[in-house]
């Protein structure tokens, strides 16, 4: 079973992966995944980490199955880091109201 902050390499993924789900969904084998590239510059989403000099891009969550695939685990990230990445890929799905003017907010009276 794969754990929480733990980087992995996938058979037939070229990137790693750093596991983000919860050990609670990844006991089945499956599990959410964001993958560390180079191909990307530094920004909000795109997060260093301490593993690689690859980034998280944290926006390209993916669910995979583990059961159909052969992986190896690489190394873990510490959890102030993990924290930090879950902050920010909860803010992916967070609301987002800004005020156009005083008396308006997200074009709500």
């Amino acid at each position: 079973m794969v754990s929480q902050g733990e980087i992995i390499k996938v058979e037939g993924i070229k990137n790693h992966l750093l596991v983000v789900s919860r050990d609670i969904i990844n006991e089945n084998e499956v599990c959410i995944v964001i993958p560390l590239s180079n191909n990307f510059s530094e920004s909000v989403t795109h997060i260093k980490n301490s593993f690689s000099k690859d980034l998280l891009i944290t926006e390209q969550l993916r669910y995979i199955d583990l059961n159909t695939r052969f992986y190896k685990k690489l190394g873990t990230l510490p959890l102030n880091e993990m924290q930090n990445i879950i902050d920010v890929i909860q803010g992916l799905f967070d609301i987002f109201w800004f005020s156009t003017n005083n008396s308006k907010v997200g074009g709500i009276d």
